[in-house]
This record gives structure tokens, C-alpha cells and sequence, in this order.
């Protein structure tokens, strides 16, 4: 029987996998144990800390107000047993905050921890949730040569693969473009492609869009392609080809050449050393914004608050002013 608190996580769980489902049987639903999924942050042979003793403790700046016992119990046992984000601090996440280290991330850290909690995660899934949001598994991306928009010295960097046959990435990528046109000043959006053997259009649809990236329509193409991702054939990609005024005879060139396909193939091996196992597949600042553990409608943008309120940044994002221009 589920209980009033299980329904919002179960339906929430049906939304992450209904997005998160391009990939075939490498996309799989999340699955947890009382091991960790990945690596989490702490001392690299450290013991475990010990479990809290006593009543759980209110931490500056972490909001816990509507957890309920049971939840205010599993959150304290958690952050006392989870070490502090920063490698330096050799602490739990509790002392680092309680006692306010030199660590930005201490607070945010135990406030996701505190969030994923009151949205209906299991221990094992908060600490998943954590050990992929802070842990110690930063992937370098290289983003040279690939379409990218926003300030080249942004303080947070998205980089998105994408299929244009993918209806998650359909879905994905204008909740994305929302996102990143909220803190435009802040953040660069780099796209990559990741043609799936599954879907027989990709790879076709994905050499438009870098034959459209040479003649600087990347953008203007790609909007296209996931506006008809049921109208994918040759003769709809020279379509789209015309309507952004693109030079036809060099598009069906550079749709042919030898280095769309190597821009393809690169982008798919960089994404295959990342750890993709599904499209879309989103890295935030080396890190993986993780399908299966975090949500689009809402934790995108404390994501990219948190990077910023780490880097000394700007602070949450105003909404858009009425009838501003959408992105391009």
C-alpha cells in the first residue's frame, strides 16, 4: 500500500524515466542498493564516520522545515555519516556546515540532501543523488570546434548530446533552452550529437546539423530537426536546409564529407568515455546532471544556482521579462 508521501516520488520517478528513455537497453530505470552508485566525496581510503548519537540538530542555512520526524531522522544520519564535499575538509557534512568551514559547498550539499529527502527519495537514492552531484567523479569535456552559445568565460558550462530522433531530447531540449535563457549571462550551452543505431534517421539528421554548424546555422537547424523529428527523410533535411537560407550545394557536400562523420564519431567516443547511457546525456560543469536522480522542471536551475553561489557567482535567476526574444 503507498502511503499520501509515496505518490508525488512514484509519479515524479514515471516523469524522470518518461524523459530519460533514448538509449534502448542501455537506458535502464534507476536502481538502488546500499552500496553507493558511484564514488563519494571524502578522504580517498577514509573509514566511515560514525552514526550520529542524539536528536537530530538544525544547521544553519539548511532548510528542513517540512521534513517530518522519520525524514528529519534519515536527513541527520546522512549528513553525519556523508563527509563534506570539499576533499580538504575531512569532515562529515554536518560539522562542516555546523561549524561553517571553508567550504562553499557544505550548505548546498546538505540542502539537496535535505530536498531529495522531503521529495520522497530513499536514504540510498539521496546518497546516489549526492555522490553524483559532489562527488569526485568530474569528467573533462573537450568542447573545441562544437556549436556553443553564451560567454566563453562563464562560470557554468552545459554540454548536451543529443539524437534528433530522440522524443526525450525533444522534450528535453526546449526545457533546457528555458534554463539556460534565465541565467544567459552565466552560462555557455555546447551541443554534441550522439546518433543512436536505434533510431535510422539520426545519423542522417545528425550530419545535417553539422553540415548546417559550418555554415553558422547550427542553431536555426537544430530547432528544426527536433520541431519534426517524424519528418526526418533527405529530402525534409534539404528542406530545412533552404528554409535557413543555407548554400544547398555545400550543405549535400559537407552532409557527405568524411568530417561530419568524424565530428559525429568523436563526439559519440568523448560521450562513450564520459559514461553516456542514454540520450539526452547532460555534463554541468564536469558533472553528470543524472536523469534517473535529478528532474529538468526545477533542479536545473538550482544546479546552475548552486555552480554559481560556489564560484562567488550571481545569485537565483530572475524570470524572463515579458515577450523577450526565445533562444536562438
Amino acid at each position: 500500500m503507498f502511503t499520501s508521501r509515496s505518490r508525488p516520488r512514484r509519479l515524479a520517478l514515471a516523469a524522470l524515466l518518461a524523459l530519460a528513455a533514448c538509449g534502448g537497453a542501455e537506458r535502464q530505470a534507476p536502481q538502488f542498493a546500499d552500496s553507493p552508485r558511484g564514488p563519494l566525496p571524502g578522504p580517498p581510503g577514509a573509514a566511515p564516520l560514525d552514526a550520529p548519537a542524539g536528536e537530530p540538530e538544525e544547521l544553519p542555512g539548511v532548510d528542513t522545515t517540512e521534513l517530518v520526524r522519520r525524514e528529519r531522522q534519515t536527513f541527520w544520519r546522512l549528513v553525519s555519516q556523508l563527509y563534506a564535499p570539499c576533499p580538504e575538509q575531512a569532515v562529515s557534512i554536518a560539522q562542516c556546515v555546523r561549524e561553517a568551514r571553508p567550504c562553499a559547498a557544505c550548505v548546498p550539499a546538505a540542502q539537496l540532501v535535505a530536498d531529495k529527502i522531503r521529495g520522497g527519495a530513499s536514504a540510498a537514492e539521496a546518497q546516489a543523488a549526492y555522490g553524483v552531484r559532489f562527488g569526485p567523479n568530474v569528467k573533462t569535456i573537450d568542447v573545441a570546434d562544437s556549436p556553443a552559445r553564451g560567454p566563453e568565460a562563464a562560470k557554468v558550462q552545459i554540454v548536451v548530446w543529443s539524437d534528433f530522433e530522440c522524443p526525450s531530447c525533444g522534450r528535453a531540449i526546449p526545457l533546457l533552452d528555458e534554463v539556460v535563457a534565465r541565467h544567459a549571462a552565466d552560462v555557455r550551452l555546447v551541443h554534441k550529437v550522439y546518433p543512436l543505431r536505434s533510431h535510422p534517421h539520426a545519423e542522417a539528421a545528425a550530419r545535417a546539423a553539422v553540415a548546417a554548424h559550418r555554415q553558422g546555422r547550427y542553431w536555426q537547424m537544430e530547432r528544426l530537426l527536433f520541431e519534426n523529428q517524424t519528418r526526418l527523410e533527405d529530402a525534409d533535411l534539404l528542406g530545412y536546409a533552404r528554409k535557413i537560407g543555407l548554400d544547398l550545394a555545400r550543405f549535400r557536400a559537407d552532409m557527405a564529407s568524411e568530417a561530419a562523420a568524424k565530428v559525429i564519431a568523436r563526439d559519440k567516443a568523448e560521450a562513450d568515455r564520459a559514461g553516456l547511457s542514454g540520450t539526452p546525456f547532460i555534463v554541468i560543469n564536469g558533472r553528470e546532471f543524472d536523469l534517473s536522480l535529478f528532474s529538468l522542471q526545477g533542479e536545473l536551475d538550482r544546479w546552475i544556482e548552486t555552480e554559481l553561489a560556489i564560484a562567488g557567482g550571481r545569485g537565483p535567476a530572475a524570470p524572463p521579462a515579458a515577450g523577450a526574444p526565445a533562444a536562438p
